[in-house]
C-alpha cells in the first residue's frame, strides 16, 4: 500500500475516533439534564456519532482491500 493511501487510513481512523470520543462525551453531559426532549435530542447525536465513526472505519477498510490494520 502506498504512503497516501495509508494517510488516509490512518486519518480516516483518527476521525473515527475523535467522533467515538465525541459521542461519549456527549453521553456524559446527557446524564445530568433534565430536560428530557433536549436528552433525546443529545441522544440522537451520539447515535449519529457513532455510527458515522462506524462507516468511516468500513470506509478505512474499503482502502487498497483493507487487510492489513494500518491505524
Amino acid at each position: 500500500m502506498n504512503r497516501p493511501l495509508r494517510n488516509m487510513r490512518k486519518l480516516l481512523d483518527c476521525i473515527a475516533a475523535n467522533n467515538e470520543d465525541a459521542a461519549l462525551n456527549v453521553m456524559r453531559a446527557t446524564e445530568q439534564l433534565e430536560d428530557e426532549v433536549l436528552r433525546q435530542r443529545l441522544l440522537n447525536v451520539v447515535h449519529r456519532l457513532n455510527q458515522d465513526a462506524d462507516d468511516l472505519r468500513m470506509a478505512r477498510d474499503d482502502i487498497q482491500g483493507g487487510t492489513s490494520k494500518f491505524a
